[in-house]
C-alpha cells in the first residue's frame, strides 16, 4: 500500500463540509499590544458579608461554598439568648401597652368629668407613650432580624439570616456550632455580574493608558474583552509594576476570584488593520495562509456553456472511464492565500494580504487541507 493511499485512509471520516465556517475579514483599530500578568478581582461593593446581628450560636448553614443564591434565600440559622430576651420583653411590652392604653382612656374620661387632675391625666399620657415607644423600637429591631412580630405568640431564641442579593457563596468564616459575637462576619456572597482584572504593566506602558485602552483576558483557554477603568495610585511592591484596573465586558461561568492569568493590553499609537480569526491562520507549504474560495474565471464560465456536441462527447468519455474503473477526483473549491501576520490580540490576528470584507474560512481549516490533499492525490495518484 502506498503512503498516499494510507494518508487517504487515515483522514477523519467524520469531517464534512458543514464543519467549514466562512467569515469576513474586519477592519479594526489596534494599538501596540503588550502581554502582561493580570489578576481577576472584584470591587468591595460587589461583595456582601453576612453578619450576625446578635451574639449567638451557629445552629445551621442552609448553603455551602460555591452555591448560587438569590436575594432573600436563607443562608444561616442563629440561636441567641439575646433574642430570647428581646422577644420575651416584646410580648411583655405588648401587654403593658394594652394596659397603658386602657389606663389612659380611663384617665381621659375621669378628667372630662372633673374627677381627676390635669397632672394625673398628663402622667397617664406619658406612661402610655413611654411604653408604646419602647414597643415600637423593639418591634423595629425584631423586624430587622426577620422576626414576624405580628404572629409572635411566645419567646423564641432562633432567627434566620438571608442573602441581601443574588450571587455565589464564597467563604464561610465561622464553623458550624460556633459561638459568634454581634456584627461578626459569617460568610461572603459574591455578586457574579461584575468582575474586574488588575493588569500589571511597566511604568512606561502604564503612562500611555487612556480611556480608549482595551484588554483581552485569557481564562481557562477562552478570551474575554475588557475596557480600562483607572490606573491605581500605588505601585505593587513585590513586582514594582503599575496596576491598572480593567472591567470585564463579559465573564466566564464560575469565575474564581484572585486567579492570576495572562492579559493583552492595547496601547497607543492606534492604527487600522485587517483582522481575521486566529483559527483561520494555518501553515501551508512553509507559509502562513488563510483559505478562500476559488474565483469563477472566464474559463469556468465558458465550461458551463459547452456546446451540445462537446457535452455529449464529455458524457461518453465519463461513461468510458467509469467502465474502466477510473474516477475523476473532485477538485477542492478552496485555495490558500498567503498572508503576513502583524499582531495577535485575543482570538484575532491582524494580517497583510487580505482586504476588509473579504471572505475566508474561519473554522474547518483542517477539513479544507484534507480536501486539498485528496484533490492532489486525485491528480497525481493514478
Amino acid at each position: 500500500m502506498t503512503k498516499k493511499l494510507l494518508l487517504l485512509i487515515l483522514l477523519p471520516l467524520a469531517l464534512t463540509a458543514q464543519d467549514i465556517t466562512i467569515a469576513h475579514a474586519k477592519e479594526e483599530t489596534l494599538g501596540k499590544i503588550v502581554s502582561v500578568n493580570a489578576q481577576i478581582t472584584q470591587l468591595s461593593s460587589q461583595k456582601q458579608k453576612i453578619v450576625s446581628r446578635l451574639p449567638g450560636h451557629v445552629e445551621h448553614y442552609f448553603v455551602t461554598p460555591g452555591q448560587q443564591v438569590k436575594k432573600g434565600d436563607k443562608v444561616v440559622l442563629i440561636e441567641s439568648i439575646a433574642l430570647s430576651k428581646m422577644t420575651a420583653e416584646y410580648l411583655a411590652l405588648k401587654k403593658q401597652a394594652k394596659a397603658a392604653k386602657q389606663k389612659l382612656e380611663t384617665a381621659r374620661k375621669l378628667y372630662k368629668k372633673g374627677l381627676t387632675s390635669q397632672s394625673e391625666f398628663n402622667q397617664a399620657i406619658i406612661e402610655a407613650e413611654n411604653v408604646l415607644s419602647r414597643l415600637n423600637t423593639l418591634r423595629s429591631q425584631l423586624d430587622s432580624l426577620g422576626i414576624d412580630t405580628a404572629t409572635l405568640k411566645k419567646a423564641t431564641d432562633q432567627f434566620t439570616l438571608y442573602a441581601h442579593g443574588d450571587g455565589m457563596v464564597g467563604d464561610i468564616f465561622v464553623p458550624l456550632h460556633s459561638n459568634v459575637d454581634a456584627e461578626e462576619p459569617l460568610m461572603s456572597i459574591v455578586n457574579q455580574n461584575a468582575f474586574y482584572a488588575i493588569a500589571y504593566l511597566s511604568v512606561a506602558d502604564a503612562m500611555h493608558l487612556s480611556s480608549k485602552s482595551s484588554g483581552e483576558l485569557t481564562y481557562a483557554g477562552e478570551s474575554y474583552k475588557a475596557h480600562f477603568v483607572q490606573l491605581m495610585p500605588v505601585i505593587d511592591e513585590e513586582t514594582q509594576r503599575a496596576k491598572a484596573l480593567f472591567a470585564l465586558d463579559s465573564h466566564p461561568k464560575n469565575t474564581l476570584i484572585n486567579t492570576f492569568t495572562q492579559m493583552q493590553v492595547a496601547l497607543p499609537p492606534y492604527t487600522k488593520a485587517v483582522t481575521v480569526s486566529k483559527s483561520a491562520l494555518s501553515l501551508f507549504k512553509g507559509e502562513w495562509v488563510v483559505f478562500v474560495e476559488k474565483e469563477h474565471d472566464e474559463a469556468h464560465e465558458k465550461a458551463e456553456h459547452e456546446s451540445k456536441e462537446e457535452a455529449h462527447e464529455h458524457e461518453e468519455e465519463e461513461h468510458d472511464e467509469a467502465e474502466h474503473g477510473e474516477h475523476e477526483h473532485e477538485e477542492s473549491p478552496y485555495t490558500p492565500k498567503v498572508v503576513e501576520p502583524i499582531a495577535y490580540f485575543g482570538d484575532r490576528v491582524a494580517v497583510k494580504g487580505l482586504e476588509a470584507g473579504e471572505e475566508y474560512v474561519a473554522s474547518g481549516v483542517y477539513f479544507v487541507k484534507s480536501m486539498m490533499l485528496k484533490s492532489s492525490l486525485g491528480e497525481h495518484g493514478h
